[in-house]
């Protein structure tokens, strides 16, 4: 709490205004006292001077003076801002004239005192006044008091304003990979961020106040530059090399910025940075060992602006390949020479490198030579890493290998053209062979039968030529199957049949062969599996399978077995013969495909294939089991019901694909 003032403890000033000196004595005598100091003025402008020279607590003014009457000196009063709040008591001895009193009141008096006063009366009234004083003053002296704490307590809170703000600065500082240094006016410098003593290992006492200790013998250019900016007061930036704490240097980026006075525009400090850009001076000399390099490439190779489209660097293959002197093209855009790309779509084109979506776009488009002439060009755009504002192209005239393309396109549609006419003659050649073979079967079998016309010494050869005939018959049944896959017309006919007795016939019917291969085939099935199939094409199914097994079982037992697998019929063709490598599972129901050499085993390889296309007809799947050497299993599965799309086979996809075949199949 503040401790009470001289004004406050001490006798306040108080002034008796009067032109009779016997009045002044009077009042004088009666405020007699050591709380009060008595001043005394005989006039109204003695009055004024009085109080321009002190302070008063309360002013006893007589109404009626020569000269300044009260009235008018409590006029003057009230109109300055020093003594307009100063109370004022008039003495006067005509209080029975209300006129008076109002106009006493209107010019400011706060009371009355009728002459001949009473003592008690005026000190009563003067000691009322004094003690508002002595309050007034002691509020002001409080008020001021508290300013002046708050004015310390805000410069305190600058000061820890300024302390935080500098070790904010310095931890900023200190956590950036950049030398940061600041210096006074005349470049001494007063303070290195940690990055300084990490890098060059010198302390702030071996420094000296100078990062010139630091830098390279013969940066002495740098120095200089520095040296002038100290002089002129101008911001720096220059280049050179520092030394590190193992020997080395390195380039760094130099700039030093004055800092001036906030209300006085003078130089106060300085602030310095230094940036390694060593990798960057690196880099830039790979570009100029390269840029030789670049502009012998005959493809287009440009880097320019991201945002503007600017190029920034363009190779000689840029103008062999749009027909412009590097000086035209420099002030030009890509997107002037894309036939197909206005801004809007290049822009587009740009916008998945630009936010990172992609690292690299190609296009094939057309570009526009300075002749008129439009060229097919590839473009391949990639993002620069180091800031990723600049976009490097690179394009290549693709003239040649769009005619090789239409060169090959002809050849394409000249070789579908080519088998399709071999697939019209195979299937107008299969018609016409069945007729005469027809008529050869039926002669030989009546030959044959007994009591025939054939003698008995002709019987065993006419024997061979009725099985050579029946294996020609079967031939020109595959080739026609085959033109039939390739061109989508294998029509299944549905009907309810059970696969165990398909599977039954088949079997039966190669009885003869079995024996004279040696290769006992037993059936295996416990009910019948009734579903709709094609039943002559499913019989195709398992003659194929049979043969085929027949003819690589290696004389050792075949077993066939049909069962229900839900809602598929499974058929399985297990043999224990040589078997098939699993690299040629796959390969082995393509079209002349085969495992075995031609020269072991005869055969189209045309058996599978044609399997493989009547089963995925009937919407079902075929798969092989085989190692070699441990014979194959061959497994189907057919829907019971199959869905009514499969009733006739899509084209062949690969029945194009007709090359030479080494797999195993039955003809």
């Amino acid at each position: 709490m503040a401790s009470p003032t001289h004004e406050e403890s001490g006798p306040v000033n108080v002034l008796i205004v009067d032109d009779v000196q016997e009045n002044r004595l009077a009042l004088k005598a009666v405020l007699s006292s050591p709380d009060y100091r008595i001043v005394e003025a005989s006039s109204g402008a003695e009055a004024l001077r009085r109080l321009l020279a002190e302070e008063f607590a309360v002013l006893l003014v007589d109404v009626v003076m020569p000269g300044l009457n009260g009235f008018e000196l409590a006029t003057a009063i009230k109109e300055r801002d020093r003594t307009a709040a100063v109370p004022i008591l008039f003495l006067t001895g005509q209080a029975t004239e209300v006129e008076l009193i109002y106009k006493g009141y209107g010019v400011g008096a706060v009371d009355y005192l009728v002459k001949p006063v009473v003592p008690e009366m005026v000190r009563a009234k003067v000691a009322v006044f004094a003690e508002l004083y002595r309050q007034r003053k002691h509020i002001e002296h409080q008020g001021e008091a508290l300013l002046a704490f708050e004015r310390e307590r805000n410069e305190l809170r600058l000061v820890e304003l300024r302390l935080a703000n500098e070790r904010r600065f310095r931890s900023l500082a200190d956590a950036l990979p950049h030398i940061i240094w600041t210096a006074r006016p005349d470049g001494a410098i007063d303070y290195f961020n940690q990055k300084w003593f990490e890098y060059t290992g010198i302390s702030a006492l071996q420094a000296a106040g100078s990062w010139e200790l630091a830098a390279h013998p013969d940066d002495v250019e740098t120095s200089r530059l520095w040296h002038e900016a100290l002089r002129s007061g101008r911001e720096l930036e220059a280049e050179c090399r520092l030394r590190r704490a193992d020997g080395s240097y390195r380039w760094h980026l130099f700039r030093a910025v004055p800092e001036q006075g906030a209300t006085v525009p003078q130089l106060v400090a300085w602030l310095g940075t230094f940036t390694d850009i060593e990798d960057q001076k690196r880099a830039q000399a790979v570009l100029s060992e390269f840029k030789g390099t670049l502009d012998a490439v005959l493809d287009l190779v440009v880097i320019f602006d991201a945002e503007q489209w600017r190029f920034r660097y363009l190779n000689q293959g840029a103008s062999i390949l749009l027909g412009y002197p590097q000086e035209e093209l420099s002030q030009m855009r890509l997107v002037d020479f894309m036939a197909e790309h206005d801004e809007a779509r290049f822009r587009e084109l740009l916008a998945p490198l630009r936010n990172g979506a992609e690292s690299r776009v190609t296009l094939e488009t057309r570009c526009t030579r300075k002749d008129g002439r439009e060229i097919p060009v590839e473009f391949s755009f990639q993002i620069v890493p180091a800031g990723g504002r600049h976009v490097v192209a690179i394009a290549r005239d693709i003239t040649e290998r769009k005619v090789s393309e239409l060169e090959r396109e002809q050849l394409y549609r000249e070789a579908l053209d080519a088998i399709r006419a071999r697939d019209e003659f195979l299937s107008i050649a299969s018609h016409e062979l069945r007729t005469p073979l027809s008529s050869l079967k039926l002669q030989l079998e009546n030959m044959l039968r007994p009591g025939g016309e054939a003698p008995e010494s002709f019987r065993d050869r006419l024997a061979v030529a009725a099985r050579q005939a029946e294996r020609l018959t079967r031939l020109i049944s595959q080739l026609l199957d085959v033109t039939r896959i390739t061109s989508g017309r294998l029509h299944l006919e549905l009907e309810e049949c059970d696969l165990k007795e398909v599977a039954a016939d088949v079997v039966n019917r190669f009885r003869a062969d079995a024996a004279k291969a040696k290769s006992p085939v037993t059936l295996g099935t416990r009910e019948p599996v009734v579903g709709k199939f094609d039943r002559l094409r499913v019989e195709q199914v398992v003659t194929n399978l049979l043969a085929n097994a027949l003819k690589f079982g290696a004389g050792k037992p075949i077993e066939v077995e049909v069962a229900a697998a839900g809602e598929c019929a499974r058929l399985v063709v297990r043999d224990h013969g040589i078997g098939i490598p699993p690299e040629d599972a796959k390969r082995i129901f393509l079209r002349f495909e085969r495992a075995k050499s031609a020269k072991t085993y005869a055969g189209l390889g045309l058996g599978l294939y044609i399997v493989r296309h009547i089963v995925e007809a009937h919407g079902g799947t075929i798969r092989v089991e085989s190692q070699p050497g441990a014979g194959s299993t061959f497994i189907v599965e057919l829907p019971r019901s199959p869905p009514a799309q499969t009733v006739e086979s899509p084209p062949d996809a690969s029945a194009d694909a007709d090359a030479p075949s080494r797999d195993r199949d039955s003809t």
